[in-house]
């Protein structure tokens, strides 16, 4: 519970945070995670995922779940068998990426891997994109151009009692 707690609060700190003047835009670079950009082609993201699995939710979106071969910043996902899209949220499967589409544009990507310390990350992402707006134990949150954001958060899945403890790497924009 204390995980999506603190994702909901993350949430509507970011939102409201977009919304005040002095937190205006973090960063001026444009948010990358593992070569993946915001508003990248669908095609693109396929070309460096090629084991997603990707499926139409409206006309003009789609989502998209690796669950394969997944690490970021040195972390791995350790997702359990069978992870399917009709799975994706089961707490087995919450290890691993996700991707949604708009358009055929990228609009958001989250990591979901094991780990505790967010905080080698994290300096590496100061280097990219200076100074966050949030850091605290829980979180670590970058605001960029527009509505992007880029966020770090430490957290236990709440659907699954005894989970391991995840980092999850989303930016949004």
């Amino acid at each position: 519970m204390r995980g999506l707690i603190v994702l909901s609060q993350i949430f509507l700190l970011t939102t409201a945070l977009t919304a005040a003047p002095q937190f205006r835009s973090t960063s001026s670079v444009p948010f990358e995670l593992q070569g993946d950009k915001l508003g990248e082609s669908f095609a693109t993201f396929i070309s460096q995922h090629p084991k997603a699995h990707c499926e139409d939710s409206t006309k003009t979106r789609k989502n998209c779940y690796q669950w394969d071969d997944i690490s970021i910043f040195g972390f791995t996902a350790h997702p359990g068998p069978g992870c399917t899209p009709a799975k994706h949220s089961s707490p087995v499967c919450v290890q691993g990426l996700s991707a949604q589409f708009a358009e055929g544009r990228l609009i958001m990507l989250i990591y979901a891997v094991a780990g505790k310390d967010k905080q080698p990350a994290v300096a590496s992402l100061r280097k990219e994109y200076d100074a966050p707006v949030i850091d605290t134990p829980e979180g670590t949150i970058w605001l960029g151009s527009g509505s992007s954001t880029l966020s770090v958060v430490v957290g236990k899945p709440v659907e699954h009692e005894g989970a391991e403890t995840l980092i999850t790497f989303t930016m949004q924009g």
